[in-house]
């Protein structure tokens, strides 16, 4: 009699465990959310690259760098005031020459379509880094909740099954508990993972990076 009254409290709780597990929902395509969180990372991205800002720098002063030159000369010099005692002053001064070079000047500027292409690409290959790694957090974060869906759903079988036979099979000579827990611990790692380099590419921290995600 309490074999039987045990197995119909496991069946009713392997019920409950099947609606629960069923009432988690899975992404099954890319969202707005997700869209607009991958816009807010591109443009933190482009303000903390070293290559976008990089490109930037060549496109301002630094493309006309070579194009003016400016030296400053000092010089010295003796005032007589014609006085009766033949007084002089000594006197410092310095002289500043600049100096224009239309040819280079009209080189950097035929050079700006180019500069500004390349910054144009390299915010581009930031954006596509930064969609790449979204995308693998994505994947890393779905894989790890289906792993610990799969381990919730053993341990709830386990303890039915322990409830019933008065033992348990959660130990280490368990095949089927070894290979879940395991998967369960790789996914989990796998996201974390994945955070970082995300976080990487992003130019944030892991903290950083995980506040943005839940906002």
């Amino acid at each position: 009699m309490k074999l039987i009254s045990g197995m119909f409290i496991g069946l009713i709780m392997i019920s409950f465990s099947s609606v629960a597990v069923a009432s988690e929902k899975l992404q099954t395509e890319i969202t707005k959310e997700d869209l607009r969180i991958i816009d807010k990372l591109v443009q933190v991205a482009h303000k903390n690259s070293y290559e976008v800002k990089k490109a930037k720098y060549e496109m301002g002063l630094d493309a006309f760098a070579d194009t003016v030159s400016i030296e400053l000369s000092p010089s010295q010099s003796f005032t007589n005031y014609k006085k009766p005692d033949l007084f002089f002053e000594d006197v410092q001064s310095f002289s500043i020459s600049l100096t224009i070079e239309p040819i280079k000047i009209f080189t950097a500027i035929d050079k700006m379509p180019v500069i500004k292409a390349r910054l144009r690409e390299t915010k581009k290959q930031t954006r596509l880094k930064v969609v790449k790694q979204y995308f693998a957090y994505l994947q890393s974060r779905q894989a790890s909740k289906i792993a610990a869906h799969k381990m919730q759903k053993f341990q709830e079988r386990e303890r039915i099954a322990s409830n019933i036979s008065f033992g348990s099979s959660q130990q280490l000579d368990n095949d089927n508990y070894v290979a879940v827990a395991t998967d369960n611990l790789n996914k989990n790692m796998e996201e974390r993972l994945a955070l970082e380099e995300l976080a990487q590419v992003v130019g944030l921290s892991a903290q950083e990076m995980r506040n943005i995600l839940n906002k």
